[in-house]
């Protein structure tokens, strides 16, 4: 069938147009064929549009991922459009692109371009020494799980410096309450997510003092008149 199909397909092309002196076969070996260009060397990637407000942290959303991506901080308030792919986030004001990034799918997650800082953020940063090791090194003072923790809350994040607020907020707890914050992150700890808020919470509700329970007391039978003696049982 698929053979007789070709043949007739073969002569339905030789045929002439109606009121035509050409066929499908002369126009398209006359007028569509030269022009032809090759087929593309890489598989076609479809993109999304989608449009989005710079936010006062100078980072636009992907509503799908729901990842946040940064963009000079000049555009603070602008409407932008954001072309994405399976790979790439792009990030147009008006027709120019303004920012390019590597397409993150961490729900609630950062990617941040330090270019984009604004300046007033850059002397702060420097002035307050963010990095790492300030912190570790200020959480280490309360016990090594207020260390642990703070270290738990710096790997949540894809770009570290998301994760410096957090930790100005952790160490105003522990400066309140720098008897129970050890405490608290011990058992912060054993949960799964590590913010600020679930330090916060441990604290407010007293949750810490269930880690400073004592070891359950080894209850002894009293000494009286009714009871034998190991020499009873000899």
């Amino acid at each position: 069938m698929n053979h007789a199909i070709r043949q007739k397909l073969g002569e339905h092309h030789d045929r002439n147009f109606q009121r035509r002196t050409f066929s499908r076969r002369e126009l398209f070996t006359d007028k569509e064929k030269p022009v032809l260009q090759p087929l593309a060397g890489t598989p076609f990637v479809a993109k999304h549009y989608t449009r989005g407000k710079v936010q006062r942290n100078y980072h636009v959303v992907v509503g799908e991922d729901w990842h946040f991506y940064s963009v000079p901080a000049r555009y603070i308030g602008k409407e932008v459009r954001i072309v994405y792919c399976t790979d790439t986030v792009e990030i147009y004001h008006g027709s120019q692109r303004i920012a390019l990034h590597r397409r993150s799918y961490k729900k609630h997650g950062y990617t941040t371009d330090k270019d984009h800082l604004p300046e007033n953020h850059r002397h702060m940063r420097e002035r307050l020494a963010w990095n790492p090791d300030h912190y570790l090194s200020k959480a280490e003072k309360y016990g090594p799980a207020t260390r642990e923790y703070f270290q738990r809350v710096m790997d949540s994040k894809l770009v570290i410096d998301q994760s410096y607020q957090a930790c100005r907020g952790l160490m105003r707890l522990a400066g309140l309450y720098p008897d129970r914050i050890e405490a608290a992150c011990t058992r912060a700890l054993k949960g799964q997510r590590f913010n600020y808020m679930s330090i916060k919470n441990i604290l407010a509700n007293n949750m810490d003092q269930l880690e400073k329970k004592e070891a359950p007391k080894q209850y002894t039978i009293p000494l009286h008149e009714n009871i034998r003696g190991a020499g009873e049982y000899r």
